[in-house]
């Protein structure tokens, strides 16, 4: 007997007669039960996560007795043709069970394997086994991708609507653009665009994704560890290089952009915990040395001067490397900063993007990158309390806004402040003229509580940045955020004195922000999904004219070619040969540099 699934249908060949027959009859023939269901894709499941680990199979950390964990003859990746895949446990009498939807795999979720299964298109599959008397394997997940058959994505079994504005249910998009798939500019390009940078799958239960009253997707407002559902991960590179397998949490990420008719395209937050698998993620996920273990990881879709942003002006600038850029040039100037990469993204099989997948500047990177451990910093995301409390950002603000002219008050605020590195931030935030950055959100801060430490700040959602060459953002204030730093600190002559030196040590002589180095940083990430904007385009860049047009038009079909080189084009050409002297005249007026050239 041969099992064989194209995407809608299961076939079955018995004594080499294949007859078609529905999933509810599978189901009574396994199981004995007479139930029909419309679709392996749209099957709810029990969610149930084992704990374990995977780069290539599966390590259970259960302290009981288990099953033997799940082999696949063949693993995740690309293929263009027909395979069969063969399951295997080395438990004796133990039964494995499968599912193509996203659910884990259980006797009532899933089908019970007997045979080799073809697989003819895109697919995730995920397997556990299963004996009396003993706990299941933990779930192991496949996906495996036909990229042909992606650009002929429908969305079919997935719901038309994600969430609501006001009460009125904004439309869900899942297929790749015609235009753009036909397009005698792009068509060729397509497949192979697919595969110019990694692929991450993320597979979960369809419940836990769209449901109306559990999915987070369906309800991406919703924060907290009550919205944490279950999910497995996986890295594919498209050289072959072994990449990871990951049971893990996973969590709608971000603040304006939750809002589904402000972004349809949500961010999303993975946390590796005990409950789900390995306390960390332990891969050397980023291609420069460094930490190699992670708690969390970003998975970064965009929101602000993206194609899918309310305002025609910002979806003009879409270009999707600033936030990485800002990042970087943190790192550049000499402190740690959130490092991040470029994946095209899946959902349950579809294709969802490119995303910005990036460490998250909460306690434990700061433990990893500075020592020690998490609960030995008070951590703060704007006004957020990540770690520890805030009595001394309290008492930081209380000093700042008594003002810090005199010698003495800069002292004391020097005790609870690393100045050069707050600096630095405010020297890079400034040369982006970053336009969100308030005492809500959109920044990081933390410090050791024991030994007592100075706050340092890390760079976070610098998405409203390079815009307007000629922009300034030095006038900026509001309390509780780093620009009222600044705007206090600024009165005191010591301060400006070091700021004036930071400024042209940066601004100058092959310094971090002088203009070869700023473009090089740039034009590295441009290079890199160059190719991959393509992908994104087809996915995207017609859903404000085709499926939601909200608030500003015109609405225009977003491409690589005529919008993105454009952008790219702007800020190489124009932006960074020309910012770093305005930056010197505005600090020059300011008192903030050097009066000689």
């Amino acid at each position: 007997m041969r099992l064989e699934y194209s995407g809608h249908a299961l076939s079955m060949t018995i004594w080499g007669i294949a007859a078609g027959v529905s999933f509810g009859q599978i189901l009574a023939m396994v199981h004995g039960a007479n139930r029909q269901l419309i679709g392996l894709r749209t099957l709810l499941a029990l969610s149930v996560c084992c704990a374990q680990f995977v780069v290539d199979g599966c390590l259970a950390a259960n302290a009981r007795r288990s099953v033997a964990d799940t082999r696949f003859s063949r693993h995740r990746g690309f293929f263009e043709g027909p395979f069969t895949v063969e399951i295997l446990t080395e438990t004796p009498g133990a039964k494995i069970y499968f599912t193509t939807n996203g659910a884990e795999p259980a006797g009532r979720t899933g089908l019970l394997y007997t045979a080799p299964i073809r697989f003819t298109t895109t697919t995730v599959l995920r397997a556990a086994a299963f004996k009396e008397g003993l706990e299941p394997s933990c779930t192991d997940t496949q996906t495996y991708l036909f990229l042909g058959d992606v650009l002929k994505q429908s969305g079919a079994g997935f719901p038309s609507t994600w969430g609501t504005n006001e009460g009125h249910p904004v439309p869900a998009d899942y297929e790749m653009d015609s235009e753009i798939v036909n397009q005698p500019a792009y068509r060729d390009e397509l497949v192979p665009a697919l595969k110019s940078i990694p692929t991450m799958s993320l597979v979960m239960a369809p419940a836990d994704l769209f449901d109306g009253k559990r999915g987070i997707y369906a309800n991406p407002r919703e924060s907290g560890a009550d919205w944490e559902r279950p999910a497995s991960v996986e890295l594919i590179f498209p050289d072959g290089r072994k990449g990871f397998h990951i049971n893990c949490g996973v969590r709608i990420q971000g603040g304006w952009n939750r809002r589904p008719e402000e972004s349809p395209k949500h961010s999303f937050r993975l946390v590796f915990r005990k409950q789900y698998g390995p306390g960390k993620l332990k891969f050397p996920l980023f291609s420069d040395a460094g930490v190699g273990e992670f708690d969390t990881l970003i998975l970064r879709g965009g929101c602000n001067n993206t194609w899918l942003h309310w305002s025609s002006e910002e979806r003009l600038r879409g270009d999707f490397i600033r936030d990485q850029w800002m990042r970087d040039t943190m790192r550049a100037m000499g402190h740690p900063s959130a490092r991040g990469m470029f994946v095209h993204l899946y959902l349950n099989g579809s294709y969802w993007g490119l995303y910005n997948p990036c460490e998250r500047p909460s306690g434990h990177f700061v433990a990893a990158h500075l020592g020690g451990q998490p609960e030995d910093y008070d951590v703060r995301n704007g006004k957020h309390i990540l770690e520890g409390d805030d009595a001394a950002w309290k008492k930081l603000m209380s000093l700042a806004n008594a003002g810090v002219e005199g010698e003495r008050t800069f002292a004391e605020v020097r005790q609870m402040l690393d100045v050069p590195e707050l600096i630095d931030y405010l020297i890079a935030n400034f040369y982006g003229a970053n336009a969100d950055w308030d005492r809500e959100s959109n920044w990081y801060a933390a410090r050791r509580r024991n030994p007592p430490g100075p706050f340092q700040f890390f760079v976070w959602d610098g998405e409203r940045t390079l815009e307007n060459i000629d922009a300034n953002a030095m006038a900026f204030d509001d309390d509780e955020s780093p620009p009222r730093l600044f705007q206090k600190l600024r009165a005191n002559a010591e301060f400006r004195r070091m700021f004036a030196e930071r400024a042209r040590q940066h601004l100058t002589h092959g310094g971090a922000l002088t203009p070869e180095r700023t473009a090089e940083r740039y034009r590295r990430w441009s290079k890199e999904i160059e190719s991959a904007v393509v992908a994104e385009s087809a996915r995207w860049g017609n859903y404000r004219r085709d499926a939601h047009p909200y608030r500003v038009g015109p609405y225009e079909l977003y491409t690589r070619n005529d919008h993105w080189r454009r952008e790219i084009d702007r800020l190489l050409k124009e932006y960074f040969p020309q910012r770093t002297e305005v930056m010197v005249r505005q600090f020059r007026a300011a008192g903030l540099y050097p009066k000689e050239n």
